[in-house]
């Protein structure tokens, strides 16, 4: 019977790590191509967010802005108007992308770090 309640707590622990993730957290990205609108979701280790906000930084940051040391929930506007919305937490970061209201340029700087942060997470 002792036996038995030691490999169901083992068991149980187990289950629990495997299914709370692993130490240093899972990666999930997810890009989402529609005629109106990009959206690219990224779940990532919480550790990795600095160095997604240098990344964000280096490539769309412009004059005083900055992405660092902020959670974020609302519509950007950069300095050449182009907008779009930006969900960022640790760990965390929603980028979408509105075709209709932007340049194509704008569209194409915006997917290409999107898909940036593809390395950067890892």
């Amino acid at each position: 019977m002792k036996k038995a309640a030691i490999f169901f707590g083992a068991l149980s622990l187990c289950i629990a790590i495997i299914s709370c993730g692993f130490p240093g957290g899972s990666i999930n990205i997810k890009h989402s191509e529609y005629s109106h609108y990009y959206e690219m979701t990224a779940e990532f280790n919480p550790d990795r967010t600095g160095a997604v906000e240098r990344w964000l930084n280096k490539e769309l940051a412009t004059g005083d802005m900055s992405f660092a040391n902020t959670e974020i929930d609302g519509d950007i506007t950069l300095d050449n108007n182009s907008t779009f919305y930006m969900k960022k937490s640790p760990g965390f970061l929603n980028i979408k992308l509105d075709k209709e209201k932007n340049s194509d340029e704008t569209y194409q700087k915006v997917r290409s770090v999107c898909e940036g942060i593809n390395d950067v997470v890892r």
